[in-house]
């Protein structure tokens, strides 16, 4: 029989099952000796708790044996800890280890991102963070059967972000999370590619936060080519002559304070700039030299240039869908 605890996590009840020896294939001798493991469930997100058996190890040592456990488990790893003074839960919260002490303390970032969310109404708009997972999906790499913390190396958002982008994705109804058999809760997708693409229509939004214009960029830096011209280069459309970049709003916010940008203004200019809300859609490790098709289309959907139309349509009938 599967022995069962119950603990309070910040005034919360959760119902912990003790794992077997079976289940803990592949952990250490030192850390099967030191630690009893249980699976534990808050906010529909799996956890694996481990709680040492005598002494506790120190901060680094719990950040090493957190990071094994769930690189082995690919599930958040979270001590039980009897006691723990300030000074060491400092050292926990530097180290982005996820503690809970009694019923007094608690640090679960992740969770806490998802009780926030819980507490607001169901989403009725993408946000940024959700609206990427989406596009990367689509066009980049299949995420359907993963979990949050599978895409967490594969996009350039944290976990917990991830996590609440994922909740903004089943609010809308466009993905569900279900058990992949194993406790932990992944992410399906009814539809795919054009259909799913075509579901999320109403509820997409533009990636550009701002549109500004300079006459020179005082900076070296590779910037992704946006607008009119990166219609251009996926279509026939012929390009502007004007250099038409995409940064991020904090970019944008920098270059203003250090003076990067020479004569910047709201009309026109050498070089016009769309300050994003999000960074390119691609592989981490690939620097885009294009933004990707479909934030694009979203980008000039308002656009009232018949040409522009028909090319954003082409764009889209064009898209290779990944999923």
């Amino acid at each position: 029989m599967v022995k069962t605890r119950d603990i309070a996590i910040l005034g919360r009840p959760i119902q912990l099952q003790e794992r077997s020896k079976a289940q803990m294939k592949g952990v250490t001798i030192g850390d099967s000796l030191a630690y009893k493991f249980y699976d534990g469930e808050i906010h529909g997100m799996s956890l694996l708790f481990a709680e040492p058996k005598g002494k506790i190890a120190a901060p680094r040592s719990l950040y090493v044996t957190a990071s094994n456990l769930t690189s082995l488990f690919q599930l958040p790893t979270v001590f039980l800890l009897p006691s723990c003074p300030a000074y060491e839960r400092q050292r926990l919260i530097d180290k982005d280890v996820y503690f809970v002490v009694s019923d007094k303390f608690a640090h679960l970032p992740m969770l806490l991102a998802n009780e926030r969310i819980r507490k607001t109404k169901m989403a009725k708009a993408m946000t940024p963070v959700a609206q990427y997972l989406l596009l990367y999906h689509l066009q980049i790499e299949s995420i359907e059967g993963l979990a949050a913390r599978d895409i967490e190396n594969k996009i350039p958002y944290s976990y917990a972000s991830i996590t609440l982008g994922i909740t903004c994705l089943e609010d809308l109804g466009l993905c569900k999370k279900v058990s992949d058999g194993s406790k932990r809760k992944v992410i399906h997708f009814d539809k795919k590619g054009r259909k799913l693409w075509e579901q999320a229509q109403p509820f997409l939004i533009s990636p550009v936060e701002e549109r500004i214009y300079c006459d020179e960029l005082l900076d070296e830096e590779h910037f992704t080519i946006c607008g009119i011209n990166a219609l251009a280069h996926y279509t026939w459309l012929n390009p502007d002559p004007e250099r038409t970049i995409m940064m991020t709003v904090k970019q944008l916010r920098d270059f203003r304070s250090s003076n990067v940008l020479v004569r910047p203004n709201e009309f026109d200019g050498n070089i016009i700039i769309e300050a994003w809300k999000y960074p390119p859609v691609t592989n981490i490790d690939t620097k885009a030299e294009w933004v990707d098709r479909l934030s694009l289309a979203i980008s000039l959907r308002e656009d009232a240039d018949p040409r522009v139309e028909g090319e954003v349509e082409r764009l889209i009938n064009e898209t290779e869908w990944k999923d």
